[in-house]
């Protein structure tokens, strides 16, 4: 049968327990598979494509090595032609359809929960980079100093983009045992400057996000995000036919498809975003906030809006969640 004929046949809450065994770390994600499975359960396999998904083992090699299921090829094509694949299970494998159902979801998603965010993430890899605020500056630069004065000159190059590329990825782990105590305490500085800048640059283009024109929060509304002490983002898209229950499929992936531990934060922002052509309404976000303030139960938590301009009828809904 094809990709397509298997998740016509099994529901996501079938597969669902299977899902918590195959991701027992990622349980606060789970509501990104359910979204990723019904987009694919609403397309339309691509015409006259013929391809297999083959499910074999793999691993074993070496020793001590586990086994896995591995299901591929699923990233060498778009998601409507991996729909028109028959699965193709070796004779070794006895998986029930649920399972199968699941070992396919989890490859496909592998890049990101829709094609348009495997997109997204295959042009943040691999497409020309793009510094959007003074912290990637910074960053920038210091990764280029560590490049050019720290990677010997055989192993570094440059692509057509610009991007710095290193032959072997870790040398400079290779070179830590010839390094002075002055040298790894640079290392240590440097890398300690790497990551709070990688985290300032995403914050500040998270207030940019939240703030930015149409928006009911104010830059100085959110620029408290800069400072909090930790936190988390989780995205969620209203992937369904039905536009009168948009915030209701939302509101059933935060309280019925992710676990989370609210108990290690003290505080949430929720951003809602949706098209101008299919506005929300009010009614319906009352009642959402509602339910949300009750779900979370914290007495500090800010509510913004923000119409955009965009084909889909989907809302998209920001939570994140603070330890101040």
């Amino acid at each position: 049968m094809t990709l397509k004929e298997l998740l016509t046949q099994v529901g996501f809450d079938e597969l669902l327990p299977d899902l918590e065994k195959h991701e027992p770390e990622h349980l606060d994600n789970l509501y990104a598979f359910r979204e990723a499975y019904d987009i694919l359960r609403n397309m339309k396999p691509a015409n006259n494509f013929e391809g297999k998904i083959f499910v074999e083992w793999h691993g074993g090699e070496w020793e001590d090595e586990e086994k896995w299921i591995g299901v591929s090829p699923m990233h060498d094509c778009t998601w409507e032609e991996d729909l028109a694949k028959e699965i193709v299970v070796a004779d070794d494998i006895h998986l029930t359809d649920e399972e199968l159902a699941m070992h396919c979801l989890w490859e496909i998603t592998y890049w990101g929960f829709s094609p348009d965010e495997r997109e997204e993430t295959w042009q943040r890899k691999f497409g020309p980079k793009i510094l959007n605020n003074k912290y990637e500056v910074a960053l920038d630069k210091l990764e280029e100093s560590i490049w050019r004065h720290q990677t010997p000159r055989r192993l570094r190059s440059k692509g057509k983009d610009g991007r710095r590329y290193v032959t072997w990825t870790n040398a400079r782990d290779f070179f830590n045992n010839r390094m002075n105590r002055s040298k790894r305490k640079r290392e240590y500085r440097q890398d300690k400057r790497e990551e709070y800048l990688r985290k300032m640059a995403a914050r500040e283009n998270l207030v940019r996000m939240l703030s930015a024109e149409g928006s009911t929060f104010r830059r100085s509304d959110v620029e408290f995000l800069l400072n909090v002490q930790y936190g988390r983002q989780y995205d969620y898209h209203s992937v369904m036919q039905d536009t009168n229950s948009r915030l209701t499929y939302i509101l059933e992936s935060m309280t019925q498809y992710q676990l989370l531990d609210l108990t290690k934060y003290d505080s949430a922002v929720i951003f809602i975003r949706c098209p101008s052509h299919c506005p929300l309404d009010e009614t319906e976000l009352e009642t959402f906030r509602k339910s949300v303030m009750q779900h979370l139960g914290y007495t500090n938590m800010l509510f913004g809006t923000q119409t955009e301009n965009y084909e889909k009828e989907e809302v998209k809904v920001t939570l994140l969640l603070n330890k101040k």
